[in-house]
């Protein structure tokens, strides 16, 4: 069981770096002509996205064990880490057009919602399982 975690938080970690990968790249290509500088976008990026990754298992371990002052810590952490780079280009963007924002700001709330809607139903079916030891996240 324990093998097979390490694999799944690796896999996590890896998408999710990969994920910032591809979103530097859509930064270069769509938003640098707006004075974003791709590099300050880039290291926003890839430092937030370990801590996303990090916090963001936390916060399961802690919504699975009912810590509710742990899985709000660890939830803030993971909406930092999960925003930053993105108010980066909100906030850097120069002459963005409208539709921009709006995009960017849709695509931050559907993936926050359906990242939060797949949690709370992956802890809702371990609780209905009753079997502690079955959850694929490890702090």
């Amino acid at each position: 069981m324990f093998q097979e975690r390490f694999y799944v938080q690796k896999a996590w970690f890896g998408l999710i770096i990969l994920w910032s990968f591809v979103r530097i790249a859509t930064a270069e290509l769509y938003f640098a002509k707006y004075g974003i500088n791709i590099w300050i976008f880039a290291v926003i990026e890839i430092v937030s996205s370990p801590i996303l990754a990090r916090a963001s298992s936390r916060m399961a371990v802690a919504l699975k064990y009912h810590e509710i002052r742990q899985s709000i810590l660890w939830g803030g952490l993971t909406m930092l880490s999960f925003s930053a780079p993105d108010v980066y280009l909100l906030t850097a963007g120069r002459g963005l057009p409208w539709i921009a924002y709006g995009i960017v700001l849709l695509l931050m709330t559907v993936a926050g919602t359906a990242s939060v809607i797949k949690l709370k139903q992956k802890v809702s079916l371990q609780a209905s399982l009753n079997c502690g030891d079955d959850l694929q996240i490890v702090n």
